[in-house]
């Protein structure tokens, strides 16, 4: 009987201290309606900042040819989903914890998306998705008339051009880290416009991206390759994610995804046929050999060591083409060939 006692005291102990552990920590997040608020409200902006992440993400994993990354992706934005769904069930903890998930994921997406291509490619392909979506924030900042963003726009702008200059001079982390400070800078306007949008800009933005994703898929018909198929296709889930997130009340949300699935359409277009098309590397390689050739001798000429050290990592970039293109994938190929004419025109610009 005794000791039937203790083990029942024991067992007494044992839930006293579960409970007041709960309570401790619902009464630290929770214990007044204004604590309950602000934490409510600090789990939301979690959640809504990793959204931002996720789309950063995706435009870094679309252009590798990474499967394992875009694969790992696809279960960030599953998580992050699910995230969302526990905050309005207002399962506030668990919500966090899967965003928290979400966020581990998008980023070992992010390492293994770096992996697959070098910090030269890495930068031309962010310096690209800058402009174009730097010139469609602008019209909508113009449209809009909102001068926070306008000028957030503006400083984003000028840190680009110190990257640029700084990857002229060959500095490529540091000139990465300043693109990295404008595509902060660009999101913050982003926000600030998606935030203003009123509901017949949002339904303006979502008819317009149906009609690009349905003319892309028209122009490029049954002759897409893989890849254009592929983009399409996220264009697509984009845009229903955009959807979803109007129907839920997030328009600023809603707006962002429609930017990403019109990005997504867009570059769908501008790859054209040619993603899989080993006559267009070839010509590509051609030019390169004919232009290579005729800057030689001025970039040896002219003395200046900035310009040979470009004209020689153009032709290193070459040759990492060549390779990849015998290797079999001519899409990735043609990514390399494109840095490498980058690289002969910042030599031939050095010397003019």
């Amino acid at each position: 009987m005794k000791r039937h006692n203790i083990q029942y005291h024991n067992m007494l102990r044992l839930r006293w201290a579960v409970l007041c552990g709960s309570l401790l920590v619902a009464c630290s997040l929770w214990g007044q309606p204004a604590q309950a608020q602000q934490g409510s409200d600090s789990i939301r902006l979690y959640i809504e900042r990793t959204e931002e992440l996720l789309l950063w993400a995706r435009g870094l994993v679309v252009e590798t040819a990474s499967e394992p990354a875009r694969r790992v992706l696809g279960q960030a934005a599953d998580l992050h989903q699910r995230s969302w769904r526990l905050f309005e069930q207002g399962r506030m903890i668990e919500a966090l914890a899967v965003a928290r998930r979400a966020r581990d994921a998008m980023w070992h997406a992010v390492r293994v998306a770096r992996e697959a291509m070098g910090l030269e490619e890495r930068i031309r392909i962010r310096a690209e998705r800058f402009r174009d979506q730097h010139g469609q924030l602008m019209e909508r900042a113009r449209e809009m008339n909102n001068q926070q963003a306008l000028e957030f726009l503006e400083r984003a702008s000028r840190q680009a051009g110190r990257a640029r200059d700084i990857y002229h001079q060959g500095d490529f982390k540091l000139a990465w880290k300043l693109l990295e400070q404008a595509g902060d800078l660009m999101q913050r306007a982003a926000r600030l416009l998606a935030d203003g949008a009123g509901p017949e800009r949002l339904e303006r933005e979502l008819e317009r991206t149906r009609e690009l994703i349905d003319r892309t898929r028209d122009r490029l018909g049954s002759e897409a390759t893989e890849g254009q198929r592929r983009l399409l296709a996220e264009a697509e889930e984009a845009l229903q994610r955009s959807l979803t997130a109007r129907d839920q009340g997030h328009p600023g949300r809603a707006l962002q995804m429609t930017g990403l699935a019109a990005n997504l359409a867009r570059r769908a277009i501008r790859d054209g046929g040619s993603g899989q098309d080993d006559e267009a590397l070839r010509r590509q390689l051609d030019r390169f050999d004919a232009r290579a050739e005729r800057l030689a001798d001025r970039v040896r000429e002219s003395g200046s060591q900035p310009a040979r050290r470009i004209y020689e990592r153009a032709l290193g970039q070459k040759d990492r083409a060549v390779a990849t293109g015998q290797a079999g994938d001519p899409e990735l190929a043609l990514r390399q060939i494109r840095a490498a004419h980058d690289l002969l025109n910042q030599a031939e610009d050095l010397i003019r």
